[in-house]
């Protein structure tokens, strides 16, 4: 309704302007205007009844309309025990900003009063044959909304579904929204899961560094698509980005500068305060940060600052025994600050080394029986995925890694399109994998043709547009069903060799982090495209009271061409 008013406004003046004897109704006008501003929360609450206007991302599992609805107002009240903390006070807060009304939280021994949200946790079915803790159902129904599920996770995603019932203006932390008003939920019956159980985004903050703030920020965004995995790509030649006490130069000479900037001056990195907390606000989100520490390649801003360990350029030397004291203290500080039990030790692109260069090599290879540096990155890559799996956590590597022999926990992260036998060759071996393919879930890749983006690999097929990664099936068609189950997930990745603003950084994931929540939680087939399209509408106006500089849909010629590579 307001938006319409907006739109009509530049008549109405005209309109007036041209014709005098409107001014005798320009009180009534403003009048009209004025009420429909009012009520504007009231009267979109009761728009949203439509069952064709709910419009939940990622789309649940089942979903039915029941009609009519559940009035917020000032007897609202949430019913939930400490389990249910996290999730019913998000809603709480979001409830109370929004209505101005108290919306008291209360123990589920309180007197089941109408008005009530209530959360309840209940027993796992026996032989469920899935992980239901992430499951829930959602009940909105005359005086009494519930929500249950099995473990805080799915209570958590119920939430975010329900938020997604309101007005979009629920997502604002501004602070003028109306004092007072009533909000009215849809009646709905939602059962719901999701397909994938690692449901991941990757942000490079070695290229060009972004702050805990808008890492932050981020994290509110992956909760909102019921995204589980944050992926921190914290170092790579351009910079080295997360304090270590017992190599202080990590951070002293490899965190100077950035792609751009290689001279710096500025230091820019995580402390571990900052790490600490990044992770748990991100935990309060059921969301796991998972990090990356690159090798034994693009290692340069490492090898700046300890050239002792490398290649004299920016590969690992394997052939140094203090090489792997280096690497194990390392990799203990950092796992020491990432509670969630996997490290991604990268293992990609291991070229232009300059390992003939090392004198040490030759006896190094002789000893071991080597005869070709493949070998040599091999033994590296065993050692470093045995030492974290001995650890006590699961190591992950692109896909590179799959051809050697690492511990046989390693998840192998697919990304090169252009090598399907990667993949193929890992689940052979019996690895699990995560789907991230150039060509459809490089989230720095151009979104349309003639739009900015990165130039590498996946771009000889096209943009990867939202329609396309909202239509591609992750999961190869000829997997059999015991190959497709060690696919543990999807996972976009951002990378910034050219993104060095929070605005670019931010036009680049919204609003494609909608497609990516959809094929990460829908269930596998054939997926509407235009119901998608028509839910992306508001979408797009939760981006916009989240203050998120998201593309606007609709606005590039590309934005209904690019639905196959």
């Amino acid at each position: 309704m307001i938006f319409s008013f907006l739109r009509c406004l530049p008549r109405i003046v005209l309109m007036i302007a041209s014709d005098p004897p409107v001014f005798r109704i320009l009180p009534r006008l403003v009048k009209t205007a004025i009420t429909a501003l009012l009520l504007w929360p009231t009267a979109a609450a009761a728009f949203m009844t439509n069952p064709s206007d709910i419009a939940v991302i990622p789309q649940p599992v089942q979903l039915t309309s029941t009609g009519g609805g559940f009035t917020v107002d000032s007897n609202t009240h949430l019913l939930a025990d400490a389990d249910a903390d996290l999730a019913a006070g998000e809603l709480a807060e979001r409830l109370r900003r929004a209505t101005g009304h108290p919306v008291p939280v209360r123990r589920p021994g309180s007197a089941r009063q109408p008005g009530r949200i209530e959360f309840r946790l209940t027993p796992a079915p026996r032989h469920s044959g899935f992980d239901v803790g992430e499951s829930y159902r959602l009940r909105v129904q005359g005086d009494v909304v519930d929500i249950e599920a099995h473990a805080p996770a799915g209570l958590f995603y119920g939430v975010q579904t329900l938020l997604q019932l309101l007005p979009p203006d629920i997502y604002s932390k501004a602070d003028n929204l109306p004092s007072t008003r009533d909000l009215l939920i849809p009646s709905v019956k939602i059962s719901d899961r999701p397909r994938f159980a690692w449901r991941g985004l990757m942000i490079d903050v070695s290229r060009h560094f972004f702050s805990k703030d808008q890492v932050l920020k981020t994290i509110d965004a992956m909760a909102m698509h019921k995204l589980n995995v944050l992926h921190l790509h914290l170092t790579d030649d351009p910079g080295w980005r997360i304090e270590i006490d017992a190599y202080p130069k990590l951070t002293d000479i490899g965190a100077v500068g950035d792609r751009t900037n290689p001279d710096g001056p500025e230091r820019l990195y995580f402390s571990k305060d900052e790490i600490r907390e990044i992770v748990a606000y991100a935990k309060r989100r059921h969301i796991m940060v998972v990090p990356e520490i690159d090798m034994p390649g693009h290692s340069m801003a490492a090898a700046k600052a300890y050239p002792q360990y490398f290649d004299g350029l920016k590969t690992i030397n394997p052939a140094n025994p203090d090489t792997y004291t280096f690497v194990t203290e390392v990799l203990r500080e950092v796992m020491a600050l990432f509670p969630g039990g996997y490290l991604h030790f990268g293992g990609d692109e291991v070229r232009d080394h300059r390992w003939a260069d090392l004198p040490e090599m030759e006896g190094f290879m002789r000893n071991n029986g080597y005869t070709d540096f493949r070998e040599v990155e091999a033994h590296f890559d065993r050692f470093v995925s045995r030492f974290i799996a001995d650890e006590g956590f699961t190591p992950i590597g692109w896909d590179e890694v799959a051809s050697f022999d690492v511990a046989p926990t390693t998840i192998v992260q697919w990304w090169l399109h252009l090598r399907p036998e990667s993949l193929d060759l890992a689940v052979r071996k019996g690895h699990q994998v995560i789907i991230s393919p150039t060509n459809y879930l490089y989230f720095d890749y151009p979104n349309g043709p003639g739009e900015p983006g990165a130039p590498w690999e996946g771009n000889d097929n096209g943009p990867n547009s939202l329609q396309l990664i909202h239509q591609w099936e992750p999961v190869p068609a000829s997997y059999s069903s015991q190959q497709e189950a060690l696919v543990i997930g999807v996972q976009a990745n951002l990378w910034t060799e050219f993104i060095r603003t929070n605005e670019y950084f931010e036009y680049m994931l919204f609003p494609r982090i909608s497609a990516l929540a959809e094929i990460a939680w829908r269930p596998k087939g054939k997926k509407d495209l235009d119901d998608f399209v028509r839910r992306l509408a508001f979408q797009c106006e939760r981006y916009a009271a989240m203050g998120l500089n998201y593309r606007r849909f609709g606005e590039w010629p590309s934005d209904f061409r690019y639905l196959a590579h």
